[in-house]
């Protein structure tokens, strides 16, 4: 009886063997990307992003207004930066950086209009005052 369940044994080791040298010499699986493409004729890609922000400009949010050259005669020159490229933009009333569009130039602060995804809002930028370092 020993030996009958010893031979059992055995010829189950050998039966699994194989089949485990097999599974280890099988090649590995090749993953292949889907590629999509979109006949877009004369509409938007939707694949695309909507906002492509190399040729949109700075977003409204990284600008801050370093100053402004205030002349009411002869037009105001807003002067802003943007904080995520340190880049700066001189600005007229009626210029537009990326979606902010500028409505009117005072002597410490600036109005603009957002348009963004179809959707306006109003935001006004102002100069920030430095300390002076005596009275």
């Amino acid at each position: 009886m020993i030996r009958l369940i010893f031979a059992v044994a055995l010829a189950a080791a050998f039966k699994a063997g194989p089949l485990e040298v097999a599974a280890q010499t099988r090649p590995p699986p090749i993953y292949e990307r889907e590629v999509f493409t979109y006949p877009a004729f004369d509409r938007r890609d939707p694949f695309q992003p909507l906002h492509l922000d190399t040729l949109a400009g700075p977003r409204f949010g990284d600008l801050t207004l370093a100053g402004v050259l205030y002349n009411p005669q002869l037009g105001s020159v807003a002067i802003l930066t943007d904080r995520s490229t340190g880049r700066r933009y001189r600005a007229r009333e009626r210029d537009t950086i990326g979606a902010a569009r500028v409505v009117r130039i005072r002597m410490e602060e600036v109005d603009f209009v957002i348009t963004t995804f179809g959707v306006s809002r109003q935001e006004t930028l102002r100069a920030r005052r430095e300390r002076g370092t005596g009275g």
